[in-house]
Parts: C-alpha cells; sequence; structure tokens
C-alpha cells in the first residue's frame, strides 16, 4: 500500500520518479502493473471518456413519418417466442412510437421490421436517424437504401 504522503501520480509520473533513483531489469512493466494495481488509484481515478460528439439540432419534421428513429434494445433473455430483442421506432413529428419484438438483432431482422412495420404501412420515410450502431451500418441496410 502506498504511503498518503507519497501521492497517487499515475503510470508517467511514478514511472518518472522512480528512474531518476533507481533501476533493475523489468522495472517498466513493474511499475505499470503496480499502478493498475493501486487500489486506490483505481478508487480515484476517473475512467477516460471520448468527448461527446457535437450537437447538431435536429429541426421539426414536416409532416407524420417523414423523420423516424429508431434503436435496438437488448440483449434479453429468450422470450417464450424466442425473442431476444426489441426495436423501436418513433416518428418524430407525432411521437408515435412501434416496437417489436426480435430473435436476433441482424441486418434481415431490421429490413423486414423497417418494410412490414413502417414503409408498407405509413410510407417510405425521408429521414431515419439511427444511434450510428453497427447493425445500422451494415453494408445491407445502407444497399437496400433503407437507412
Amino acid at each position: 500500500m502506498t504511503p498518503p504522503t507519497a501521492g497517487h501520480l499515475g503510470f508517467a509520473k511514478t514511472y518518472d520518479r522512480i528512474r531518476k533513483r533507481f533501476y533493475w531489469p523489468g522495472m517498466y512493466r513493474n511499475v505499470v502493473r503496480y499502478v493498475m494495481h493501486c487500489r486506490e488509484c483505481q478508487r480515484r481515478k476517473s475512467v477516460p471518456q471520448r468527448p461527446p460528439g457535437r450537437l447538431v439540432p435536429i429541426p421539426p419534421a414536416i409532416a407524420p413519418f417523414h423523420r423516424i428513429g429508431i434503436d435496438l434494445l437488448g440483449r434479453f433473455p429468450k422470450s417464450a417466442h424466442g425473442n431476444k430483442w426489441i426495436i423501436v421506432c418513433t416518428d418524430y413529428s407525432t411521437r408515435y412510437a412501434i416496437t417489436k419484438a426480435l430473435p436476433t438483432a441482424e441486418v434481415d431482422e431490421i429490413a423486414k421490421f423497417l418494410l412490414e412495420e413502417i414503409v408498407l404501412r405509413h410510407g417510405a420515410p425521408r429521414v431515419i436517424i439511427t444511434d450510428r450502431g453497427a447493425v445500422f451500418r451494415s453494408r445491407l441496410v445502407s444497399s437496400r437504401r433503407l437507412v
């Protein structure tokens, strides 16, 4: 345990302090391991986060189902019908939400949902907003011109 007067400086400063006065084979690796396992450092240090993306205002929707947002929720425990995911589609104009349970989060399931539940019932939306999850960025969805 590190004495309270020594401080918890992180890897770079700790290594720099030690190498000014000492040397031993494997010192770099030892310091890395020590700092990574220091309970006090782990408890107090904040988790590095990516800076938030730029906020871009979304203009009001022109008409119902002109602009929709879709997202996947899950992975949930398997239901009696074999479903593990829920897809949610929200109309930006009316705030009307359409949901459906899905067995997988595969591109074909999402494309089928968009076609059967959105396009055939309400018309093709002009804008689809997603959180850019991998399934929404896939080549198949883009090539079908659904997202």
